[in-house]
């Protein structure tokens, strides 16, 4: 590259963790969102914003860059279209993919190329308006979802009857243009996530298997490696491997898994760093946005990977004074590591920052997951 300028859709923690490496390795960055004094901000980067529906405004962002990524995958399928159209017509480099992005924002069309792949996910159903009255041949408990723009258990229903699926399509047709994803429910022994990275000759790098725990929907603590076996976590890492060529996917992507009976039930993809990756900023390797960085700026390819065990804490907005406390106590010991995101709103279920330990989960100390 000769300008050496990222650009980033989105500007929250996930773009300033990018930042906090591209900047290390001579990158300018500048990121565009609608948010103002942003987390990337805060990193260092030319901050521009701007609605994702003001094309000429993006048209000036794009302008200045010669590649460009996403920390945030929910953009308006219409930007999408436009950036597909603009880098045929300007030959901007944009990775990942926006087909990526399209595929992951809608649950319906996620969960069918699953399928398309040969891979296993839960049963699923297209509820719309039209169809609301059809029978669905998925046995209860159901959990309906938004087909779009949905995180963190937003935009989630859990429905165990007949009468709860009415009471349902009551409520949740106003304009009878929504549409949601049905999902089987299941019973799950433990869920783990794959980080990988996938560079321009198709190579790809993996951490391998995460373990995650989840609280009220928000991931709680990952812990790497995961406690199973290594033919599941091999399975895993193959799978993911699957998916990213499948999709001509240039960067890190995060793919969730449910382990049920021994076996691996492909829950969803994020087309960008993922939070259970976190813990790489830590585990004595390449981080995940490091990774990131040199895919997409079509670096060289690592030569050296092997990320210790580590273990990862999401610090929340609830009671956030009494975490940060807590978690000074706990970076008195070097193992430990904080990660802050520089956000001045701490409210409930907001993320704002993560804690790391250098060392195997049994050797964390209890106040870790108090925090």
């Amino acid at each position: 590259m000769t300008k050496r300028k990222i650009g980033i859709l989105g500007s929250g923690q996930l773009g300033q963790m990018m930042i906090q490496e591209a900047n290390l390795l001579a990158f300018d960055v500048i990121c565009y969102s609608p948010d103002s004094n942003s987390p990337s901000k805060k990193a260092g980067a030319l901050e521009i914003t701007g609605e994702y529906s003001d094309h000429n405004k993006l048209s000036d962002f794009l302008s200045r860059i010669n590649v460009l990524s996403f920390e945030f995958e929910n953009i308006p399928s219409v930007t999408l279209d436009f950036l597909e159209e603009y880098s045929l017509k300007n030959k901007l480099s944009i990775y990942p993919p926006p087909s990526a992005l399209k595929i992951a924002q809608d649950r319906f069309l996620e969960k069918s190329h699953f399928l398309t792949l040969g891979l296993k996910t839960p049963k699923f159903y297209h509820l719309t308006k039209d169809n609301a009255n059809d029978s669905v041949s998925i046995p209860f408990p159901w959990i309906i979802k938004t087909l779009r723009f949905g995180y963190d258990g937003k935009g989630q229903a859990k429905v165990t009857n007949d009468s709860e699926f009415s009471k349902f399509k009551s409520s949740h047709f106003p304009t009878g243009k929504e549409e949601y994803l049905i999902e089987e429910v299941i019973s799950f022994d433990l869920e783990i996530s794959v980080i990988l990275c996938r560079f321009s000759n198709g190579e790809s790098i993996s951490y391998g298997a995460i373990e995650n725990i989840h609280k009220n929907h928000i991931l709680d603590v990952s812990i790497f490696p995961a406690r199973i076996s290594e033919d599941l976590k091999r399975k895993a890492v193959s799978i993911t491997k699957t998916l990213a060529d499948s999709l001509s996917y240039i960067g890190t992507i995060g793919v969730e898994f449910f382990v049920k009976d021994g076996d691996l039930y492909l829950n969803e993809f994020a087309p960008r760093p993922h939070n259970s990756g976190h813990f790489s900023q830590d585990s004595e390797s390449f981080s995940q946005f490091l990774l990131h960085i040199l895919a997409i700026t079509n670096q060289k390819f690592p030569t050296r990977f092997n990320p210790a065990p580590t273990v990862m804490k999401n610090i929340l907005g609830h009671e956030y004074g009494e975490s940060l406390k807590k978690c000074f106590e706990l970076v008195s010991d070097d193992r430990y590591h904080l990660h802050l995101y520089s956000k001045e709103d701490p409210r409930v279920g907001r993320k704002m920052g993560h804690i790391n330990f250098s060392g195997n989960f049994e050797d964390v100390n209890p106040l870790f997951f108090t925090i």
